[in-house]
């Protein structure tokens, strides 16, 4: 077993120096191309050095490699990014129908019964943690939940002894509309109005909610009036490579799905490579092949000069490495569909010091016209105009480096996993 490794198996048992211990409950925690994997690596470290013990619960089938480094349990049978269809006799009777709305990018996941199926899911897999996780002496941190879980942990919560409630901390990383096959939903605001509805007397109680940054807060301020902490994406910090190309690298990572705009780079890369811009592309696939528009891409992206693919996910020190050679961060986010949510590409970005590309209406792109991220935005969402952003950040590249680099410190002091840790035990001691 590696350092690293070690380090992390070691969370796993509750350290007496503490009062507490963390109980992270992650059915997003799968692999490591996963949001919440980076995230915990970081906040663990934070925790072992306050001497706070934890215990993480993962999808029953993550990677291995991720239950050896984190000391993850497998637990949870749904996952937090998985869809379900229509019952099999409604399914077989619109085949031809689902087949078009999956060719048009529509739907083909049932809203209605996903939720349903999820919900009933988590709460019993909630049933089933030791029993020791629900009582004051534990701090249980849900890092992200949707519309398919949170009626679930409500109800579970309101089965419990109401006098010996843990506190219980709920990351709302989505917006409401939010579903796991990446197209907005319709129900999803009626859903989360009846889970906190029915939570009413456990907020700010036992039940408390954050979020990683203030445009989301607002979002559920003025939806659903419930009140939440900022809880910052915690980062490791690399240093930025020096460029030693003639051309500007523009880097696409994560996952390759139209709702961060994956379907946009093809036709954006011909009109750079027509204009005879000096730029080159690098550009990660990591999909599960149930878009259409996604597969196009990617066949189209093979076909091209000046494109390097690197397929599925990198370890840290890959991922690490790949990430801080580019000279610029392509967000081409849907507006529509990712809105105000964080992003931890965009997080590590602004830590490095690197220009960012993004879509207006994101809260990638109110950064940068806040001074908060340096880059270029771009609208109306299209191919063409961020191959325009592209051309227009060029000959501002210069500049845009200095003023990041100098954004980079301070914004790198609230994104540590020491602050996310002190974040999340300030509710214990309030």
């Amino acid at each position: 077993m590696s350092d690293q490794q070690t380090y992390f198996a070691s969370g796993n048992v509750p350290l007496r120096e503490s009062n507490v211990e963390v109980v992270v409950l992650d059915n997003g925690l799968r692999g490591r191309g996963e949001h919440s994997y980076q995230l915990l690596l970081e906040a663990c470290k934070g925790l072992s050095r306050r001497n706070v013990g934890y215990r993480i619960y993962g999808w029953r089938r993550m990677d291995r490699a991720v239950m050896a480094e984190l000391g993850a349990i497998p637990h949870f049978r749904a996952c937090l990014y998985e869809g379900k269809f229509a019952l099999p006799r409604e399914f077989a009777a619109n085949v031809r129908a689902r087949w078009r709305d999956f060719l048009a990018g529509r739907p083909i996941f049932s809203e209605e019964r996903t939720c349903r199926l999820h919900n009933d899911s988590y709460r019993r897999d909630l049933g089933r943690l030791p029993a020791e996780i629900w009582t004051p002496e534990a701090l249980v941190l849900v890092p992200a939940i949707s519309q398919n879980q949170i009626l679930g942990l409500v109800e579970h919560l309101l089965s419990l002894p109401q006098q010996s409630l843990p506190k219980v901390v709920c990351h709302l990383m989505f917006t409401p509309s939010w579903t796991p096959w990446g197209l907005n939903g319709r129900l999803g605001a009626s859903y989360y109005r009846e889970a906190f509805r029915l939570a009413g007397g456990l907020i700010d109680r036992s039940l408390f909610f954050t979020t990683e940054n203030e445009a989301l807060a607002e979002v559920y301020r003025r939806e659903f009036k419930i009140g939440t902490k900022i809880l910052p994406i915690p980062l490791a910090k690399f240093e930025p490579v020096q460029a030693r190309s003639e051309r500007v690298r523009l880097g696409f990572f994560g996952y390759s799905k139209t709702e961060k705009g994956f379907h946009l780079l093809p036709e954006a890369i011909e009109i750079c490579r027509a204009k005879g811009l000096p730029v080159e592309f690098i550009v990660q696939i990591q999909h599960s092949s149930w878009e259409a528009e996604t597969i196009a891409a990617e066949r189209r992206l093979r076909r091209m000069p000046n494109v390097t693919l690197i397929d599925g996910t990198m370890s840290n020190s890959d991922y690490a490495a790949t990430t801080n050679a580019v000279d610029a961060t392509l967000l081409p986010y849907d507006p529509e569909r990712f809105g105000p949510r964080g992003s931890g590409l965009f997080t590590e970005a602004v830590v490095a010091g690197r220009p960012i590309i993004a879509a207006e209406g994101t809260y990638a792109a109110t950064s940068v016209k806040r001074g908060e991220a340096e880059g270029e935005t771009f609208s109306p969402y299209s191919s063409s105009a961020l191959a325009q952003a592209i051309e227009r950040l060029l000959p501002r590249l210069p500049e845009c480096r200095t003023r990041a680099a100098q954004h980079a410190e301070k914004f790198a002091s609230r994104h540590t996993g020491d602050t996310y840790a002190e974040v999340l035990l300030s509710f214990v001691k309030g």
